[in-house]
């Protein structure tokens, strides 16, 4: 054998032994490499999996914008996705819903005040309090949900008003521990326990578990956005009261005006010759709110800001009863009394008895169906007698209007009763606030003071007159 095939022999058996000693290399373990792409492999791996199993992340992605919950989830091109959303389970941003997420602030806080309980609608509110706080921890420091959604969908409300329903409940129920007799809310939002025959108080125990959780999203939800906005969110009250004047505003094209001579209110509004957008489109359905007369006048309803009956620029006769005293006969029939002088006694209706008209209900009005605050479209309603006499001892007419509903296929009368509601509120004592600043401003302290106190007054009277009335027919029944 030659030397040079000697040498090629020995070159040959040696890579063998070296690749024979590669095959049996044990491999170098994942978790301990230098660069750490292994351990980060590893967390990536079980995060995926504590994700696939997390009730929490399933319920979310189970909300689509087919359904009325107020957000779905809108999922942007792969390629634009944040590395943190992808390794979260590949959820794409919230599409948030502002007109269903202001159905359901008005929602909860109509049963908070009238019924002391959440309502039908808790689990959409655990849904939106669960995506709203996913949502400021892990947009990578850019939260979807803005300022402007917020404030329109009144959620700084809604927060506010269930942390001091669960206060004030906590409050109650502590109370009733101590006198050892546990009380319990009347809707089943909240439970007292009261441990050693009222001696030891849990605060735990005033709540069932779904709500404490809740309310535990609710205060964490308020502190995020308080500290992510900060002079931003309370201010809030102040922009929406600017924006009641702006284009688009509740008082847009109306003015302030103190030497008004009645005294249902001190705006005006200049009425122009073209059609009302709203009456055009025949868009005044039953249950239409505005702050005061004025705007109904601004926007075609009306002819005048006076009580008294006018025709609006389609000649339909609309009737205000911001005034007097009204009362419920049966299920679609009110009698409406009121005394005055000869003007006030709306003569010109005699010639529409029998006929349809629409009614507008003020909050002034004495009735068990006047709204709250503002002044409502109740729909249309048929005449179906006029009476009018004169007392000669007081010199003071009296007049007697029955009405009859005609009921309405779009609205229902307890949906209308249920106008206006919470958000319409806010800017009805927005409007009130606006409404003192100016008379202060106009006409002084002294002016500001008998406008306030006589509102009060007002006010209390009505409160009063309301209570008798449920009372009396509560009784009868």
């Amino acid at each position: 054998m030659s030397t040079l095939e000697r040498i090629a022999r020995d070159n040959c058996s040696t890579r063998s032994r070296a690749d024979a000693s590669r095959l049996y290399l044990k491999p170098k373990a994942v978790g301990i490499s230098d660069d750490g792409q292994g351990h980060l492999l590893s967390n990536s791996r079980r995060d995926t999996t504590n994700q696939v199993l997390s009730p929490n992340v399933t319920h979310l992605i189970s909300l689509d914008g087919a359904s009325s919950l107020p957000f779905s989830t809108r999922s942007p091109p792969r390629r634009a996705q944040p590395a943190r959303t992808l390794a979260s389970g590949g959820r794409g941003e919230l599409d948030w819903d502002r007109a269903a997420l202001l159905k359901l602030s008005d929602s909860v806080r109509t049963n908070l005040e009238h019924r002391r309980s959440v309502g039908p609608d808790i689990e959409k509110l655990s849904g939106f309090l669960e995506a709203a706080l996913r949502d400021e921890e892990q947009q990578c420091g850019r939260p979807t949900l803005d300022i402007e959604t917020i404030k329109y969908a009144r959620l700084d409300k809604l927060l506010a008003e269930i942390l001091q329903f669960a206060e004030k409940e906590k409050t109650k129920a502590a109370a009733a521990c101590a006198r050892g007799r546990p009380s319990m809310a009347g809707t089943g939002a909240a439970g007292t326990s009261c441990g050693g025959g009222g001696s030891s108080i849990r605060s735990d125990n005033f709540f069932p578990l779904q709500f404490r959780v809740l309310v535990s999203h609710v205060k964490n939800l308020w502190r995020a956005w308080r500290r992510r906005f900060r002079e931003q969110y309370s201010m809030m009250d102040q922009n929406r009261c600017a924006a009641l004047v702006q284009a688009g505003g509740r008082l847009k094209d109306v003015s302030f005006n103190t030497s008004a001579a009645y005294n249902l209110g001190m705006w005006q509004t200049k009425v122009g010759d073209p059609i009302s957008e709203l009456e055009g489109d025949l868009q005044f359905d039953p249950g239409h709110w505005w702050l005061n007369i004025t705007c109904a006048e601004r926007d075609g309803m009306v002819g005048s800001s006076l009580e008294m009956p006018t025709k609006g620029r389609y000649c339909i006769t609309t009737l205000p009863l911001l005034t007097g005293q009204e009362e419920w006969i049966r299920d679609n029939t009110s009698k409406y009394v009121r005394e005055g002088e000869s003007r006030d006694m709306h003569i010109a209706l005699i010639s529409q008895v029998g006929r349809q008209i629409r009614v507008l209900r003020g909050y002034r009005l004495k009735s068990v169906l006047a709204p709250q605050a503002g002044v409502r479209y109740d729909g249309l309603f048929t005449i179906k007698q006029y009476g009018c006499k004169l007392d000669n001892k007081m010199n003071i007419y009296r007049i007697e209007l029955t009405l009859e509903r005609v009921p309405s296929p779009k609205v229902s009368l307890e949906d209308i009763g249920s106008i206006p509601r919470p958000s319409q509120l806010d800017d009805w004592n927005l409007y009130e606030k606006l409404e003192g600043d100016k008379i202060k401003l106009l006409r002084g302290e002294t002016s500001y003071l008998d406008w306030k106190l006589r509102r009060q007054e007002e006010k209390t009277d009505r409160e009063g007159w309301r209570r008798a009335r449920l009372f009396r027919a509560s009784a009868s029944r």
